[in-house]
């Protein structure tokens, strides 16, 4: 009883505490409550839209530039504020009046300090009334103080210097609202231009439309299969209406040519209202004069005179040339060469002659023709080379002040040698001969070298091996000697591009890492093993600031696992212990059930919950069985030798400076017995929970045994 009232005086206090504090914390506000009625004496409906700047209430408490929507019900206006009369300079309310879609009116407020509710009239001020802090409130919004309408005005077309009233309209070049121009009469095309619409008595039969036909076929709710009087054309504009809701094709029918067939699960039942839209094909051709582009009249008609220019010509058509030979003559084809001699512009043998024309040696720029033998890289047949032996991968490299082509071999102490014997020295040596699948790269001295044993790329396949020669993926990196290291950098316009992506076949992701580190993943499998857990969350002490639905993280200040559902946050119950207790044959006190709470788990606000259930085995004898949290006994209980079973259902709230534990108990006829105590035990440095038990009498193999004994930890967490 005495730890009872105890905890009714620090939860009272505590109470009075954070009401007190909340208190100090808020500035002070004022009820506004009336009853809003319209010119003909029914009472207003809507919402009214309360908009304020930053300003400091009377206690100096900071308010922010905000808004609040208030629902006006059957007249009802109820709303409370923070006083402007006594706050700083500039303090007031904007307040509009909405309803049926639009502005009805507006004015503004200046709210005093008051206890009781008062009414519109208390805070309605004139245009040029001083409001809080002696300030003028403007005379005359201006659309920057309205947030968002700058962007919504500018989002919205204007009127251009071509706009007129009583004429279509169409949108300039500029964007600007202008109006159609030409007779009254005239059609409008869709870039906004006009002409006639039909001249020689002609007509025009476009696409038919059909709205609001009742399909034929029963509506009983059974018959899936109606007609309409005429095929949807295209199909895709027969849009279905079941009681004025829009059915989706291949979900709810199909159609085909002039009959629709519904799904079972969406046939109409009796008294449902079908209707169908749709559009039909063109009755005819259209039989009016053409115009724009074209001139005469349909079906037939003609392209206009100077419409088609070499402008509107791909070159790949060959029409200009076409043009010029057939309609623009100018030459005639008697002097043009002939089969053979136009087959003389690719390349002929022989010395210039009369049936020869085109090989002369009077041009600079031709010499006679022969025909080309075959020579060596490195041969004879060019006089400003040296001639040797190439082999693949050698490099061809010209010397002195006339060059002489030659190639580099290598000489005695790393030095490069030409064939002629000049020893011209070189910081770096040519490395020739590579193998298949070596990639050369410049040695530790400086040279052009390869390794097939470390470094290997494998053409065919497809792939590069580092570290290693074992070609068997498109990547293979290996380091038999050192340590492995594979790093991968972002660059300086890396923003917010993938660092590295992990694509199917298709290019699609499979898996990714963002440029901020975030990995993303459809589906993570780890595996266990013997020296490690296959998953680690060092945490962190706070909550990460930026949260969104489905994150979780370990709060290593709560010793907590937390995640994000709902725009909350919630922490995850954790089972401490939950295993089956010993047995216990002795009249001597003893420890059967035992769970160790470790230094630093448990924290203020938590709740745990604690489950026991115990049983007398053997022959019936009197015994006893004590639960205690630390040193705090929680419940004692003594039976007879008829009962044989004891469950214990019981909770701690840890506060700051103790527990408060609560328990019911019960016996195998059902017997209830609740607790209520308050414990002293520092749980920050760890504590446990033990259930003890003895059998009252012995030698007859009686004997207590804890079943099981489970306690749950509900981390504390304010939201």
């Amino acid at each position: 009883m005495r730890g009872s009232k105890l905890w009714t005086c620090v939860f009272h206090l505590t109470l009075f505490g954070l009401i007190a504090e909340r208190a100090l914390a808020g500035p002070p506000l004022t009820t506004i409550q009336d009853v809003i009625y319209k010119a003909d004496g029914t009472r207003f409906n809507g919402v009214a839209y309360i908009e304020w700047k930053s300003f400091q209430a009377a206690n100096q408490v900071p308010i922010a530039t905000q808004s609040l929507t208030i629902a006006i019900v059957d007249g009802n206006l109820r709303v409370r504020l923070v006083p402007t009369t006594n706050a700083s300079s500039g303090a007031y309310y904007y307040v509009r009046y909405h309803s049926d879609g639009r502005i009805q009116f507006s004015e503004t407020w200046a709210v005093p300090p008051s206890t009781p509710a008062i009414n519109l009239a208390a805070v309605r001020v004139a245009v040029g009334q001083q409001t809080g802090g002696g300030t003028l409130p403007p005379a005359g919004l201006e659309i920057g103080d309205i947030t968002g309408l700058s962007g919504e005005l500018a989002a919205r077309p204007v009127r251009g210097l071509g706009y007129a009233s009583n004429r279509a309209i169409r949108t300039g070049a500029t964007g600007a609202l202008e109006a159609v121009t030409g007779n009254l009469t005239d059609c409008v095309r869709v870039d906004g231009t006009s002409s006639a619409c039909s001249s020689g008595g002609g007509s025009y039969t476009g696409p038919g439309f059909v709205d609001n036909e009742v399909p034929s076929g029963v509506i009983d709710g059974v018959n899936t299969v109606f007609g309409l009087s005429d095929t949807p054309s295209p199909a895709a504009s027969l849009e279905l209406l079941l009681n004025g809701i829009a059915l989706s094709p291949g979900v709810d029918y199909t159609v085909s040519a002039n009959s629709i067939t519904m799904l079972a699960a969406s046939a109409p039942r009796t008294g449902d209202v079908f209707r169908a839209f749709f559009r039909t094909a063109s009755a005819s051709n259209p039989t009016s004069a053409a115009g724009g582009a074209l001139t005469g009249n349909y079906p037939n008609p003609q392209i206009a005179a100077g419409v088609v220019s070499n402008n509107n010509i791909a070159t790949v058509a060959g029409i200009v040339e076409s043009k010029l030979t057939l309609n623009f003559p100018t030459h005639t084809n008697a002097n043009d060469p002939t089969a053979g001699e136009k087959a003389a512009f690719s390349g002929t043998a022989g010395v210039p002659s009369a049936s020869n024309k085109f090989v002369t040696t009077i041009d600079s720029r031709l010499t006679d023709s022969r025909s080309p033998n075959g020579h060596p890289l490195l041969g004879t047949q060019h006089s400003d080379t040296i001639p040797t032996t190439v082999t693949r991968g050698d490099l061809i490299v010209g010397q002195g002040s006339s060059p002489s082509w030659t190639k580099l071999s290598l000489g005695a102490a790393g030095r490069c040698l030409t064939s002629n014997g000049v020893d011209a020295i070189w910081n770096t040596c040519l490395y020739t001969g590579f193998q298949p699948g070596a990639i050369p790269f410049v040695n530790s001295a400086g040279n052009l070298s390869e390794n097939t044993f470390q470094l290997r790329w494998d053409s065919s396949g497809r792939k590069l091996s580092v570290g290693s020669s074992l070609t068997d993926g498109t990547l293979n990196v290996q380091d038999q000697v050192g340590a492995t290291s594979l790093i991968v950098r972002s660059g300086a316009a890396q923003n917010g591009l993938a660092l590295h992506r992990w694509q199917d076949a298709s290019g699609g992701d499979l898996a990714r890492v963002d440029s901020d580190g975030t990995f993303n993943s459809s589906a993570i499998q780890v595996t266990p093993g013997a020296a490690r857990a296959p998953w680690r969350d060092t945490g962190m002490a706070v909550d990460p600031p930026t949260r969104l639905d489905g994150d979780a993280w370990f709060n290593t200040a709560t010793k907590a696992r937390k995640s994000q559902q709902g725009g909350q946050t919630h922490s995850a119950p954790q089972v401490i212990c939950a295993e089956e207790g010993s047995l216990n044959q002795t009249a001597s006190l003893t420890i059967i059930g035992n769970c160790t709470i470790p230094a630093g788990l448990l924290q203020t606000g938590d709740r745990l919950e604690i489950l026991v259930d115990a049983e007398q085995v053997g022959t019936a004898v009197p015994w006893t069985v004590i639960t205690l949290w630390g040193s705090a006994q929680i419940a004692q209980r003594s039976f007879g030798p008829g009962d044989t079973m004891f469950a214990l259902r019981g909770q701690s709230v840890l506060f700051t400076n103790g527990t408060t534990l609560s328990a019911q108990h019960f016996n195998g006829s059902g017997a209830t017995i609740t607790s209520l105590v308050s414990a002293s035990d520092p749980y920050q440095a760890g504590l446990a929970i033990t259930v003890s038990g003895q059998v009252n009498q012995i030698g007859l193999g009686s004997g207590i045994v804890v079943r099981n004994l489970t306690v749950i930890r509900y981390p504390a967490q304010n939201n």
